[in-house]
């Protein structure tokens, strides 16, 4: 019995996840286009809400937001790229030239200390 391309790619993906985790794996497929497959390599059974965990919980909270709401997702994104891209921009047409001045990147906050002397 001969196994397609799709099927001994999906069996290699698997094949390469760590024990005790949980995994939502996003992989292009063209323009706009993607697949998502979510993995539970715990052992673990869920027979009542003591078994529940945070990390299983927020996972599944994540397969219901990317198939409720992609288009929200999207343009979140989108706009997090393009802030990202923009801060970065800023912060390069900032450079400090003055060696007594310092300043350090956390996040999305730039802190620039000017020193004791004003």
């Amino acid at each position: 019995m001969a196994i397609d391309d799709e099927e001994l790619e999906k069996n290699v993906e698997m094949m390469s996840l760590l024990p005790d985790r949980y995994y939502v794996i996003l992989r292009s497929t063209g323009k706009d286009e993607f697949t998502m497959s979510a993995y539970d390599t715990t052992n673990k059974t869920y027979d009542d809400d003591d078994d529940f965990n945070s990390a299983m919980v927020v996972q599944e909270g994540v397969l219901d937001m990317v198939r409720e709401h992609t288009d929200d997702l999207f343009d979140r994104g989108v706009a997090a790229i393009q802030f990202r891209l923009i801060a970065e921009e800023m912060i390069e047409e900032t450079e400090i030239e003055d060696p007594r001045i310092t300043k350090t990147i956390e996040g999305n906050v730039v802190r620039v200390n000017f020193g004791t002397e004003q």
